[in-house]
């Protein structure tokens, strides 16, 4: 209740931009002295993000079967929820992933929830030595903390889930190497990457789906995990009555993404490369399957893009797929987790993959 109520006595200068006058629009936001600065640039292109999803759909992987909740945690999670001491490997196909870095399931002391941080875990990137997820408080949430973990100053892989019981000395010692973001709108957190400076994030609502609604791309500084800029943008085929509302996607550099979107009624999934012109961004369709990964419509829970090997990775419950990027797929891995995966990513010569129930980092090397 004291949150909401300090909202309502933040002064804003605008009710309202319209979108109907290109231009820029100065806002000033202000909480009794304090006072901070926006301006908001309304583009003219009305014809912006309108291409045509004309690309033939390439032979997909025979479709299976995943589940929609989650039956297995990592072990102790759910029952004494003391930490766990094993190490976990994944082997199917091309894939075999093993235990990196168990993640703290709150960050918190002595089991408080002031300042709650976690503990699901949506989206991971890796970047430069450092591990970066958005936690949020519930799958639902919109949005999430950023908690960013330099894993080369990390004793072991096990050690950060003891924070809550740890004395004080050692609580205040260990996380100096770890970093939180304010609260801010991350989406489902899914559509999460990171580039050399910065964190990018698509804020998306993961129940939308055939939506023509607009979506925002946040640029967030690594450095204090600080919001820099946001953008708005869309991808409509033909027309506003072809929509593509993203769900997933990875920035391979501060102008350019790849996104997934699957068009279940055409039993297709579509990528889509979307490269940033001065401030608007521009989507181009680089490659499409044919079919649709799971029989029962099971969501895809991350996507990753490999620069060097010009590769797209998607990840289902217990489901994971290599494909080229035209939309063909090269090799597919199958699990028996019952846990969710909660983000992909490829940094160099790695394959990162997370699990939920407890957060847990899992690496390869990729051959």
């Amino acid at each position: 209740m004291s949150i909401n109520y300090l909202f309502v006595q933040v002064n804003v200068s605008e009710d309202k931009i319209t979108t109907n006058k290109a231009g820029l629009y100065p806002v000033t936001y202000s909480y009794g002295k304090a006072k901070a600065h926006v301006t908001v640039e309304v583009r003219s292109d009305d014809n912006e993000g309108i291409v045509k999803a004309d690309k033939t759909p390439q032979p997909g992987a025979r479709s299976a079967t995943s589940w929609f909740k989650h039956f297995k945690t990592s072990g102790h999670w759910g029952k004494s929820f003391a930490p766990e001491t094993k190490s976990h490997t994944l082997k199917s196909g091309e894939f075999h992933l093993k235990t990196y870095f168990y993640q703290p399931a709150i960050l918190s002391q002595s089991g408080t929830h002031n300042g709650l941080v976690g503990p699901v875990p949506e989206g991971l990137a890796v970047s430069r030595g450092t591990a970066y997820t958005t936690m949020h408080s519930s799958p639902h949430n919109m949005r999430s903390h950023i908690v960013a973990y330099k894993l080369n100053q990390i004793p072991n892989r096990y050690i950060m889930q003891k924070l809550p019981w740890m004395s004080w000395n050692k609580f205040t010692r260990l996380p100096s190497h770890v970093k939180v973001s304010p609260y801010i709108k991350t989406g489902h957190g899914q559509a999460f990457s990171a580039t050399k400076k910065y964190l990018y994030v698509i804020a998306n609502d993961h129940l939308l789906k055939n939506t023509l609604n607009s979506e925002e791309i946040m640029q967030i500084s690594k450095k204090n995990l600080r919001i820099k800029r946001i953008w708005s943008f869309k991808i409509w085929n033909n027309g506003a009555n072809g929509g593509r509302y993203i769900h997933n996607a990875v920035f391979i550099n501060d102008h350019t993404f790849i996104a997934e979107y699957h068009r279940l009624t055409d039993h297709r999934f579509e990528y889509w490369k979307v490269t940033r012109n001065g401030d608007s961004w521009i989507p181009k369709e680089i490659g499409a399957t044919k079919g649709d990964f799971m029989f029962n419509n099971s969501p895809v829970q991350g996507m990753t893009y490999d620069k060097k090997r010009k590769q797209i990775y998607l990840a289902f419950n217990d489901y994971l797929f290599k494909l080229n990027r035209k939309g063909r797929v090269l090799d597919t891995g199958s699990f028996h987790t019952g846990r969710e995966f909660e983000g992909i990513c490829v940094n160099g010569n790695h394959f990162y993959a997370e699990l939920a129930q407890r957060p847990e980092l899992l690496r390869q090397r990729i051959k």
